[in-house]
């Protein structure tokens, strides 16, 4: 299930989680993404689903076995539902907040703000 992202400060995720995706909402349409299966996930985890592509790829983002301020990314390609497909993704750690709001926005071909 796919939720939009209009009210962060409702979400029960850390707040690292939450800084993360107040970033993104900065840089580009707070209605561009979705949170994707937010209830399955660890609290210090969101999956994030392009609105416009929903299908096609998603972001798995978490704080959780990361140094303080530090996040891990997974870049998930094809999204796809089946448990047993054979999903490709691309894994980071270390990575800063800036790190992970770029490289998504590049992922989910997200379209930036004019403000940023």
């Amino acid at each position: 299930m796919s939720i939009s992202t209009n009210n962060l400060w409702g979400l029960d995720k850390d707040s690292s989680i939450k800084a993360i995706l107040l970033l993104l909402q900065h840089e580009v349409n707070p209605g561009s993404f979705m949170l994707l299966d937010k209830e399955k996930l660890n609290i210090k985890a969101v999956r994030l689903i392009s609105s416009k592509n929903p299908n096609e790829v998603s972001a798995y983002i978490y704080s959780y076995a990361q140094r303080k301020e530090r996040y891990g990314l997974d870049l998930e390609f094809p999204f796809l539902i089946e448990t047993s497909a054979d999903d490709q993704s691309i894994r980071m750690d270390d990575l800063t907040a800036e790190g992970v709001v770029k490289k998504v926005i590049e992922h989910l071909e997200l379209k930036r703000t004019a403000a940023t």
